[in-house]
């Protein structure tokens, strides 16, 4: 067997000290490459006052470049400034109202204000004219609206980190597929080039939204992905792996990984609202797998694990669905749909349960006394609505002609005279106890 031996302390100290500086020549040579930035930015203010035109697509590639250099440049307005007026002038309208409104937002102090505002009115207020427009017009129309009602009430921002990410935002609701990939940079500027923190899961979590816009399904896992490696505790971070779950499950139709997933999030934050969501999304699973009777046992457990009322009912309804389409069985759907009415009777959607309710015991199940009952029960509940005449006059219909019962209809027919007096349904009652008495 060979000696190990040791290596030379010197010919070690030497080899690291060499590493070293080839290390620092390459770093030098790195910033070396940089464009120093006063006369980075003389050069690309030139070029856009003497000929923008000619220069559009040049220069709207090194603006972007100087903006990635020097994000925290005291030019930055002036810099973002030039890119909406080139996109303006190339008619990227919704590149142009995006960079003046992130001037608004971001340097609220910048003299550059007053014509970012003259340019918003313009853009915001115009209307393009032929078929093919219609459609662009529509995209913007959430953006448009938005631009307009902060001109209009004059609202203002407080700029830098929190404006930003308010734009963002902003951005963010609009939705507008053809600012997908423009948001999805400023969310990359937002994160790695200023390094903002504030709220830096929301943004990571908008930028993967951003990538479901455009279809990039892989490219928004990976964004979602990032959110805990971002902010491990922020507000955002079970939000993103649900995400990721729906688009193995919505997109990619890969079930295993979706229910993994899904249950992940139920596992590492079990009291939120998130993991409610995972736990209704695993009963979708289920019966994308045609597993019927397992998608009901997980909504019923469901149910009875979360709290949150708009789980609970979406829960119920979900068991019924199941149950009519699904099994065939419409007395329990009409259980479980009576159990929504039981437990949250002011909930507007109750209305339209009960004459669910009230349509299935007519129609499927014969049970006229049921139906009578359901609509009596909206009557009850709801009675300024106006389904509740209609169909109180329904149960007295029933009463007379289904269950021969003339007591249970003059009933009826008398709360209906009596409650909607000025109603047709009202009207039509009343005339019908006057018929009656004459008989």
């Amino acid at each position: 067997m060979r000696p190990v031996t040791r290596p030379d302390a010197r010919n070690v100290r030497k080899a690291a000290g060499f590493t070293l500086v080839l290390l620092l020549i390459a770093l030098a040579g790195l910033w070396a490459a940089l464009p120093e930035e006063t006369g980075y930015f003389q050069l690309l203010k030139e070029k856009y006052q003497s000929d923008p035109v000619s220069y559009a697509a040049a220069l709207t590639d090194e603006l972007s470049i100087f903006r990635d250099i020097y994000p925290g440049s005291v030019k930055m307005d002036s810099v973002e400034f030039f890119l909406a007026d080139l996109y303006d002038k190339n008619r990227n309208e919704a590149a142009a109202l995006a960079t003046y409104l992130k001037i608004v937002f971001v340097y609220p102090s910048s003299p550059l204000i007053p014509p970012c505002l003259l340019n918003l009115q313009r853009l915001a207020g115009a209307r393009k004219d032929g078929i093919t427009s219609l459609f662009a017009d529509d995209e913007l129309k959430a953006l448009k609206g938005f631009v307009l009602k902060i001109l209009e009430d004059e609202l203002t921002s407080g700029g830098g980190q929190a404006g930003y990410l308010e734009f963002i935002r902003v951005l963010s609701d609009a939705a507008v597929v053809s600012l997908a990939q423009y948001t999805i940079n400023e969310c990359r500027h937002y994160l790695y080039r200023l390094g903002y923190e504030e709220q830096a899961d929301r943004v990571a979590v908008i930028r993967g939204d951003m990538h479901c816009l455009r279809k990039e399904w892989r490219r928004a896992i990976v964004a979602y992905r990032t959110v805990p490696l971002i902010a491990p505790y922020g507000d955002a971070v079970a939000e993103s792996i649900l995400k990721t779950g729906d688009i193995y499950f919505r997109r990619l139709e890969d079930f295993r990984m979706a229910s993994d997933i899904y249950r992940s999030v139920i596992e590492q934050y079990p009291s939120s609202i998130e993991a409610a969501r995972a736990s209704v999304y695993l009963a979708e699973v289920d019966e994308a797998q045609k597993n019927y009777a397992r998608a009901v046992l997980q909504l019923e457990d469901t149910a009875k694990r979360f709290p949150f009322p708009e789980i609970r009912m979406d829960s119920y309804a979900r068991i019924a669905r199941l149950f009519l389409e699904r099994q065939d069985n419409t007395e329990k759907a009409i259980l479980f749909y009576e159990r929504h009415v039981s437990e949250y009777p002011e909930d507007p959607r109750s209305a339209e349960i009960l004459i669910r309710i009230g349509d299935l015991y007519e129609k499927k199940t014969k049970d006229y006394s049921g139906a009578i009952g359901a609509y009596r029960r909206l009557a009850e509940l709801f009675p300024a609505k106006p389904t509740g005449p209609v169909y109180l006059l329904r149960a007295a219909e029933l009463a007379d002609t289904r269950l021969n019962d003339p007591v249970l209809a003059a009933a009826l027919y008398e709360q209906l005279a009596r409650d909607y007096p000025k109603s047709e349904e009202g009207k039509k009652a009343a005339e019908t106890l006057r018929k009656r008495k004459k008989n």
